[in-house]
């Protein structure tokens, strides 16, 4: 009888594997029970923009007991935008700022959601969120001609500190927002407003960018250029 007992619990313990390894490879082979829709992936908090943040979309299959966490880098959780919401087929939209569960702005890095349902199945989707707080620098490199006659165009050469949007100021109004290239670029400027040639003067202009999260930068110094 001595040996019956270790035997029995060897056995139950094979047999509660045999289960776990089984419930987990018929979980493998079930088909996900939602989508998760694009997702920004980098995002400011502090950037003061509309679209400061991020929205996580996800397409249900049928009605679940849902609860989304973000992790850092080191697999920690550092906030629950939902805690155990029931959640309908159909899609659902969970808004994220880049800030902790206290209000606090999250340092710089990677972020990632976890989705974590009712029947103890986690998801954690590949591509991570990145905070990023810092404004892009920008270098006017060159420009060309000074003076702008009537079928010219400025060719304006420029360098940034990062991956960004350039912005052209005339006269402190916005003209120009191009798109993101190399952290060389250059862009063209026709000399126009609402398809309308500018009246003849001196125009002062500055650059400035605007990085993927939202972050704009300083403008540079003044130049001038003279519309003929």
């Amino acid at each position: 009888m001595r040996r019956v007992g270790p035997a029995l619990v060897v056995i139950l313990l094979l047999a509660a594997t045999a289960v776990a390894f089984a419930t987990t490879e018929r979980q493998k082979l079930e088909k996900t029970p939602f989508a998760v829709l694009p997702i920004d992936g980098e995002i400011s908090p502090v950037c003061g923009c509309p679209t400061a943040g991020t929205t996580i979309s996800l397409r249900f299959r049928r009605t679940h007991v849902l609860t989304v966490q973000i992790l850092d880098a080191n697999g920690r959780v550092v906030r629950s935008i939902i805690e155990e919401r029931a959640v309908h087929k159909g899609i659902i939209n969970v808004r994220w700022d880049g800030r902790n569960k206290v209000g606090s702005v999250l340092p710089d890095g990677e972020y990632s959601p976890r989705f974590v349902l009712d029947n103890g199945r986690t998801f954690d989707p590949p591509n991570p969120i990145r905070v990023d707080t810092i404004p892009p620098r920008t270098r006017l490199v060159s420009y060309a001609p000074r003076v702008l006659k009537r079928h010219s165009k400025l060719h304006v050469r420029y360098r940034v500190s990062e991956t960004a949007h350039p912005i052209m100021y005339v006269n402190g109004r916005q003209e120009v927002l191009g798109n993101a290239k190399a952290l060389l670029g250059n862009f063209e400027w026709f000399a126009r407003r609402n398809g309308r040639r500018l009246p003849r003067g001196r125009y002062r202009l500055q650059l400035a960018a605007v990085d993927l999260a939202g972050n704009v930068g300083p403008k540079t110094a003044r130049f001038v250029v003279r519309v003929r």
